[in-house]
């Protein structure tokens, strides 16, 4: 979910730039408050930010490698759209972050605390941030030294400026400030339908279709000739959910999807849809490519591991759980969007089909595969053939149970 724009997005650029910092070398003055931080809070990464239009780039920085990222994955943008410091105690459970290249891929965040940073003019132009592998939480005597410290790189902002600098941009900003007002004020209800409209839209469909759909106006639908589906569903949720509050039902499908969305998210694997307490996702579309069924397999194995583990912690507490089916099988099948109100992206088959049955063929807790899918994967993992099992409306079809990757 990228940041959104801030009002002052004009402003702030002109203050930022008139700061002369950006794609700087590194300066001692930056560096030991950076230190500092990452000491005082075993952070071991730390940094402060610059949000410069399309990037945050970093002045100085500790325990990360790039120089700069993108700022339409950065959770400092969306820490410049508040006055206090923006705290995220686990990544994995918040819908703007959870995607995000930091979460998902090395160094696999899951804490961030950043601090807003105000330049000489007021307008906020970066952050000073620290990062964990680990979910963390701050109290109030936390944040009140990571204050104090964003005070210190306040100040070093402050005389970064100089008095001609500053009188430039007071007469810029009255020669302007009659028609920059409109033009600002349509500017931003312009972003604002525009990001509303394209974040609706990538939540339930990939990024290449979101493109199709607002340069055509509709998504063409497509045949693929071989796409890996895997269905997951909850053995024992219906007896479970009879006996438990609705809200502790919620909030644990709530997060064992959520653990669902990032593992599919971590191996490149196409979430398409939630059905009740199923789970239905694909690799090998809108693009295929030759490892789409062992990234597939990798995720499902990932999934019953979690299960497992969780099942067992819950019932060491004394608290219902289930277990979790998994079928996966791949074919041709037919993807493409339907509706207008509410699009939806889904695929049609007889794959799609079939791989629903090998599902509910499966056992709780194993990973049930087709003959086919086998085949694919065959030399790489550890399977126990299961000879021909009778499916609804399917008749007899070859399973095997995968146990792990060799």
């Amino acid at each position: 979910m990228p940041p959104p724009i801030p009002a002052d997005e004009g402003a702030r650029l002109r203050e930022l730039h008139s700061l002369k910092l950006l794609d700087t070398p590194d300066e001692d003055r930056f560096d030991r408050i950076v230190h500092l931080l990452s000491t005082l809070f075993a952070a071991p990464i730390a940094y402060v930010a610059l949000l410069d239009g399309h990037r945050q780039w970093f002045k100085s920085r500790i325990g990360l490698e790039p120089e700069e990222t993108p700022r339409s994955v950065s959770f400092c943008g969306h820490a410049i759209l508040q006055d206090d410091a923006l705290v995220v105690n686990d990544a994995r459970q918040d819908i703007r972050f959870a995607h995000f290249p930091l979460v998902i891929e090395e160094p696999y965040v899951r804490f961030y605390a950043g601090q807003p940073l105000r330049g000489p003019g007021g307008h906020k132009v970066g952050t000073l941030c620290m990062l964990d592998t680990r979910p963390r939480k701050l109290v109030e005597r936390d944040l009140a030294v990571l204050r104090e410290l964003g005070a210190l790189v306040e100040h070093e902002l402050e005389m970064q400026g100089t008095i001609e600098i500053q009188n430039e941009a007071i007469r810029f900003k009255e020669a302007l400030v009659a028609s920059e007002a409109k033009l600002a004020q349509t500017v931003r209800e312009l972003q604002a339908a525009k990001q509303k409209s394209e974040d609706l839209l990538r939540n339930v469909l990939p990024e290449g279709l979101v493109c199709e759909l607002r340069d055509h106006g509709r998504v063409a639908p497509v045949r693929h000739e071989e796409v890996a589906v895997l269905f997951a569903d909850f053995a024992g949720f219906t007896k479970v959910a009879a006996v438990t509050c609705p809200n502790e039902i919620v909030g644990e499908l709530n997060e064992c999807f959520c653990h669902f969305d990032w593992v599919m998210a971590k191996h490149g694997v196409e979430k398409l849809k939630t059905i009740g307490d199923g789970y239905l996702a694909v690799a090998g579309m809108p693009e295929a490519k030759p490892d789409d069924a062992l990234r597939l397999l990798r995720a499902a194995l990932e999934i019953r591991d979690f299960m497992v583990a969780r099942k067992a912690g819950h019932e060491q507490e004394g608290k219902p759980s289930w277990d979790v089916r998994i079928g996966l099988h791949l074919g041709p099948l037919v993807a493409g969007v339907v509706g207008v109100r509410k699009l939806a992206y889904d695929v049609w088959g007889d794959t799609v089909n079939t791989a629903s049955r090998i599902e509910s063929a499966g056992v709780p807790g194993r990973v049930n595969v087709s003959a086919a899918f086998h085949d694919r994967v065959r030399d790489l993992v550890t399977a126990e053939p299961r000879g021909f099992i009778g499916c609804k409306n399917k008749g007899e079809v070859e399973m095997y149970f995968i146990d792990a990757l060799r």
